[in-house]
């Protein structure tokens, strides 16, 4: 049955491996240029463990059965006829730098919770926020809340829970010294709020440093979008936590794939490390890059009332 020959093959042949058996031109990595047709720059992904692509220049995509359809140019029956001849031959897939991260579970120090519009209505008052823009975040499992340390605390963090950071709501310091609960399992290659863009294919994305950065860049989102001379927001703030960060998450390059990012540094030494690793990462899976340049010593919750959201939003 066709059903049973195309199972074999998701089973048994990955990406990579078909790619090589097609023939096709270039070379199959997480990150490379498609094999269906010319382009300057990259804008085709491989992930999960080689098993999924994705053409972000002609928005199609899909596992290995899809992939040899595509690139013989045929139907589904021709992909079993492509298959019957070589599926005996093919041995099981191995490990390639395709491969995705393997999924780390965070260990929280106490109960999460989504919390309530007290919650909601504190945080917003602490960070000096729109109480609109804290719901919001809520609402798409950004923002969290807990009690821990005898004190409660807000959780940055997205639907995925790949990677999280716990602040106190009255925003002073743990008692270990420190401003942020360093929490285990958080996988740093993955950026905070990504998981929007899966929803949203034209959408621009601000990538800030941090999670009160983060907080900024959405509430200035939120204004912008209420601004009635707008018609709509095409942009989703993402956040990488922490600057020193290099790796970007393969289902991230997947989402981030041939996207205008603009990328907003913190004015230190750190910051133009992160400005220049994070640009030729980007540019590297054919995206394009801006930079938004921030004064020395400061960062964007810093300059929150200096400078008007349309000049962050707009192209």
């Amino acid at each position: 049955m066709i059903a049973d020959l195309f199972k074999q093959a998701r089973e048994s042949i990955t990406i990579p491996q078909a790619w090589k058996m097609l023939g096709l031109a270039g070379e199959p990595k997480a990150s490379c240029k498609s094999p269906f047709r010319d382009e300057r720059t990259p804008s085709f992904t491989i992930y999960e463990n080689g098993t999924r692509w994705k053409d972000h220049g002609e928005q199609i995509g899909g596992d290995v059965v899809e992939f040899i359809k595509t690139a013989i140019g045929g139907d589904y029956q021709a992909v079993r006829e492509w298959l019957q001849s070589r599926i005996g031959t093919i041995e099981a897939p191995r490990t390639t730098a395709t491969a995705s991260v393997k999924a780390k579970h965070i260990e929280y120090p106490a109960t999460i919770t989504e919390g309530t519009e007290r919650h909601w209505r504190t945080l917003a008052r602490a960070r000096g926020l729109d109480q609109i823009t804290v719901e919001f975040l809520a609402k798409f499992g950004m923002v969290k809340f807990m009690h821990h340390d005898e004190k409660n605390c807000f959780i940055v963090t997205d639907a995925t829970n790949r990677a999280a950071e716990i602040r106190r709501l009255d925003g002073e310091l743990f008692s270990n010294g420190k401003k942020a609960y360093a929490l285990t399992g958080v996988d740093k290659s993955w950026l905070v709020g990504a998981d929007l863009l899966r929803h949203t294919p034209e959408a621009h994305v601000l990538l800030v440093e941090g999670c009160t950065d983060f907080l900024t860049a959405w509430d200035m989102n939120v204004v912008f979008r209420q601004d009635k001379h707008v018609r709509e927001s095409k942009w989703l703030p993402v956040a990488l936590l922490g600057a020193s960060c290099k790796a970007l998450h393969p289902e991230c390059a997947e989402l981030l794939a041939g996207r205008h990012v603009r990328l907003v540094p913190d004015g230190d030494d750190a910051g133009d490390k992160m400005r220049d690793d994070w640009t030729a990462t980007l540019q590297a899976i054919g995206c394009t890059v801006d930079v938004v340049v921030v004064p020395r010593g400061k960062d964007l919750t810093d300059l929150k009332n200096e400078i008007e959201p349309q000049e962050l939003f707009t192209l």
